[in-house]
């Protein structure tokens, strides 16, 4: 299908997207709402930009960083005149270690950062960004390695970060926080290899070296959800991949996600989702032909 995307004309298969993309975006006519499951980095260079979210809007000047997690519906109002870096981003460009994985379920469906020079976080942020930009505008030999690790460094930023917030609620001391996040990380690493398998609290809190009391807590404080929470929503992001092959019936995809039964899977993907596992097939399968249609 050839498609107009971001100022950009390019083939894309929409079975098959590109992996990573950069626009130098100067299109002045704005964008319905949308969504695809590439993560979109949005950082106007020139001029103002307005993203739209739902019911709120945001305002980027230039300078101004925002993130738009995987699958959330967004639009771009129309502006006069301006220049921006939009980077499309797939998570499987950079998910193919299990620690990204947990970070990638840590990201928000939104991230705005206003431009603050005396901010380490936002200068990272930009800095990394234009990196990223140089190396795709070069297409140099090694260019799809730099850029790989580039957006690791990118997403375990933001992941640092999140971890970081917990870190200012607590009091326990820097060493002990350190032990704490590795023995977090080391269980979201086994999980995200075994979510297949019926883990249990017991066995996750061994991997840990905490006792399962203790494991609960640390856990809770340092992911903002419990283990059983963090178990369902691999096995629920595992099941929305295979929810896109039509060919799969429902209780296929529960069994290839790791529920048990069908009547557990429907139940803890409509309070993941909000919706069942059929309606959100059928959802996806209008707002696809609805986009093809536009296109």
């Amino acid at each position: 299908m050839k498609k107009v995307e971001h100022g950009k004309t390019f083939d894309r298969n929409a079975a098959n997207p590109p992996a990573f993309e950069i626009f130098h975006n100067t299109v002045t006519e704005g964008y319905p709402e949308h969504w695809h499951t590439a993560i979109e980095i949005i950082m106007p260079t020139r001029g103002e930009y307005e993203v739209v979210v739902g019911k709120d809007s945001y305002n980027l000047k230039e300078g101004d960083i925002i993130m738009i997690n995987s699958g959330v519906v967004h639009g771009m109002r129309f502006v006069s005149q301006g220049e921006r870096i939009v980077m499309l981003v797939e998570p499987g460009c950079v998910e193919n270690q299990e620690e990204m994985e947990t970070i990638f379920l840590r990201l928000p469906a939104i991230y705005f950062k206003k431009e603050d020079e005396e901010d380490p976080f936002y200068l990272f942020l930009r800095s990394q960004i234009l990196e990223l930009v140089r190396e795709y505008d070069n297409e140099g030999a090694v260019m799809t390695h730099r850029i790989c690790t580039g957006l690791k460094e990118l997403f375990s930023e933001f992941g640092r970060k999140g971890f970081s917030d917990a870190n200012a609620q607590n009091t326990f001391g820097a060493m002990k926080q350190q032990e704490y996040i590795e023995a977090v990380l080391s269980v979201c690493c086994y999980i995200n290899v075994h979510y297949m398998e019926n883990l249990s609290l017991e066995e996750v809190a061994a991997v840990s070296g905490f006792s399962k009391f203790h494991f609960t807590r640390i856990f809770k404080q340092y992911m903002n959800m419990t283990f059983y929470e963090y178990l369902n929503s691999k096995r629920v992001k595992r099941a929305e991949e295979l929810l896109y092959d039509k060919k799969m019936s429902i209780t296929d995809v529960a069994m290839n996600s790791g529920f048990s039964s069908l009547s557990a899977f429907n139940r803890t993907f409509k309070t993941v989702k909000a919706c069942s596992p059929s309606d959100y097939r059928r959802q996806r399968e209008s707002m696809v032909q609805a986009l093809l249609m536009q296109g």
